[in-house]
């Protein structure tokens, strides 16, 4: 039985083991919103730079290209007089500005007629076009702006300015930079006061975990103070209650646990000195339980070794008993109580005598868990019984002998007083003696008849046979008796046969002694004799009108030397011996009674085949 500590502990230790990983819900929620704010910032900046970016580049190429309209002005008289001279003093006038790089005129087709700079920067072919009008970017810092050189009608050619943009882009993004570095900033700031936000919020689950971490390490007086004005609050108020009710169960279990304990230890006690055998078995021939060992087998060895042992130790004649003794349990579920079986000493092949007794232990679902026995040893009680048989048996059989030889006398004596009419004085003492005689042959007969069947030595003989003719053949030999005590037997048969295995002159022999019987208790009336088949069973009622017996004493009408009164006849084995013989034909008796002088009624009961 496990201590109620070591549960505790055990569950702590789960807890330990179980800690191995752990990350602070704090943690949880505020490094995710940090990253969240921060990326949402970020992608804010990234599109609005490139937004800003993209408004101003276009404000940039219309001022570009305004510039270079307004230039054209300048460029037009020069054009048509053909005065190259201001042409290129115009060109550079304007190549001054520092953001202008190179300024070409070209005619209308294609060819540069003045340019500021010799070298003929590098340009796309895109730009090179003539017929290319506009603004285009063809590198980080450098635009080209292209507008025509019209006349009226008349096109005179293009005017090409290269415009260098330097740092524009470089000073656009470094605001930005600074705007996503203050944003950074400011979602740190925003992750730290979500994480104080959420520590505070998540403080009274840190207090109730706090209290059942003291609480598994033994402290039950531990209670969570949470203090929160909300549904944790509630929980912790819960919690605190079933810390309660499981303390107060902890102190019940303990309890129980320590009641239980003593049981045990008592009922071990008991078990242990019993002076029977108790043991347990498995429907498949385990030995879960044994208090000792016997007939020379240790504790341990049988335990070890099981049924096979235990069968091995049963003499052949009583093996086959003892295994079905333990079917009839496992599958019928029911007890079988008194089987008798003999046992083999181990060591010295001494005979052990055993009465068993055999309950199932269903579970809950009507299979047989355990088979339960308890044997007890009953060697000394059938050494006793077999000596008391014997001597009953030596007795009657010398008691026969000499009766015997007195019959003998009494009939030669008998034969003597025909002949002789002086002895005829002698009659009723001879006639006294003659009864007298009789009923001790029948006596002994019926002692000894009774020690056969008590012993086991009686031999039933199990023929088919119908129970009818058995009937039958016990009236016409005991209608006489009663005709001359001025009785009535009566025969009601059953209409249909009532088939069956068994001893016929045990069958006879049984149920002469229940007429006999009525015959003995009933002085005037009628005695019926009937048979009747109920489902697979036989019924056989011997009814009379006599005397009757009382409530009390249909019990024991059965038991061996119970009279009725102390001047019947006979000495009361009678019933006993009808009773065993029903018992061995699988069948059972028993007497009704309405009470003193309203009759009896003796049944018998067996299976039919």
């Amino acid at each position: 039985m496990a201590k109620i500590p070591s549960i505790v502990s055990s569950l702590r230790k789960g807890v330990k083991d179980k800690k191995a990983i752990r990350v602070s819900l704090r943690y949880k929620v505020a490094v995710p919103v940090f990253i969240i704010v921060t990326l949402m910032l970020f992608m804010l900046f990234q599109t609005t730079f490139r937004f800003a970016r993209d408004v101003l580049r276009e404000q940039n190429e219309h001022r570009l290209l305004a510039i270079a309209e307004v230039f054209i002005e300048t460029l037009k008289v020069p054009l048509i007089l053909d005065n190259h001279q201001i042409l290129v003093a115009n060109l550079d006038w304007m190549a001054k500005r520092p953001d202008v790089i190179d300024v070409r005129v070209e005619d209308d087709e294609g060819q540069v007629i003045g340019s500021t700079n010799p070298a003929r920067l590098e340009l796309p072919e895109s730009v090179k076009d003539k017929d290319f009008f506009g603004v285009q970017q063809f590198a980080n810092d450098r635009y080209a702006v292209s507008v025509p050189i019209n006349v009226g009608e008349r096109h005179l050619g293009r005017l090409m300015i290269i415009f260098a943009q330097l740092g524009f882009e470089e000073e656009l993004r470094g605001i930005f930079q600074e705007r996503i570095r203050l944003a950074f900033v400011m979602g740190i700031g925003l992750a730290l006061m979500t994480a104080g936000v959420t520590w505070l919020a998540l403080r009274p689950l840190i207090i109730l975990r706090h209290t059942v971490n003291e609480i598994m390490n033994g402290d039950m007086s531990a209670r969570a103070g949470i203090h929160s004005f909300d549904e944790i609050q509630d929980l912790g108020e819960a919690f605190n209650e079933m810390v309660s009710r499981l303390t107060r169960s902890l102190d019940t279990l303990r309890a129980r646990t320590e009641a239980l304990e003593e049981s045990e230890e008592k009922y071990r006690l008991i078990v242990d000195n019993a002076s029977d055998i108790i043991f347990a078995l498995t429907p498949e021939g385990d030995i879960v339980f044994l208090n000792e060992g016997f007939s020379g087998c240790s504790r341990e060895e049988l335990l070890h070794e099981g049924l096979s042992l235990m069968l091995d130790m049963h003499s052949p004649d009583t093996r086959e008993k003892f295994e079905d003794a333990l079917r009839a349990v496992a599958e019928k579920k029911t007890s079988v109580t008194n089987v008798e079986t003999t046992h083999i000493h181990r060591r010295n092949r001494a005979e052990f005598f055993h009465l068993t007794n055999l309950t199932p232990l269903v579970d809950h679902d009507g299979s047989v868990k355990l088979i339960q026995g308890v044997m007890r040893d009953v060697t000394e009680l059938k050494r006793i019984e077999r000596m008391k048989e014997s001597l009953v048996r030596d007795v009657a059989h010398e008691l026969k002998t000499p009766t015997a030889k007195f019959e003998m006398a009494v009939s030669w004596l008998e034969a003597e007083m025909k002949k002789d009419e002086g002895m005829k004085k002698y009659e009723q003492l001879i006639e006294m003696i003659k009864n007298n005689t009789d009923r001790l042959m029948r006596t002994i007969t019926s002692i000894m008849d009774l020690t056969k069947l008590e012993s086991g030595m009686a031999q039933v003989v199990n023929d088919p046979l119908d129970l009818n003719d058995v009937l039958v053949q016990v009236r016409q030999d005991m209608v006489s008796l009663c005709e001359r005590k001025g009785l009535v037997l009566k025969y009601n048969p059953c209409s249909e046969p009532l088939p069956m295995k068994g001893d016929r002159d045990m069958l006879y022999r049984l149920l002469v002694n229940l007429i006999g019987n009525a015959i003995k208790f009933t002085e005037k009336g009628q005695i019926i004799l009937s048979s009747q088949r109920v489902e697979a069973q036989a019924v056989i009622e011997v009814r009379d009108t006599g005397m009757g017996i009382s409530k009390e004493d249909l019990e024991t009408v059965f038991d061996r030397f119970v009279q009725k009164t102390a001047s019947s006849t006979g000495i009361g084995v009678g019933l006993t011996i009808s009773r065993d013989i029903a018992a061995l034909h699988e069948g059972r008796i028993w007497a009704e009674s309405l009470g003193p002088g309203k009759g009896a009624s003796f049944k018998v009961e067996f299976p039919l085949s």
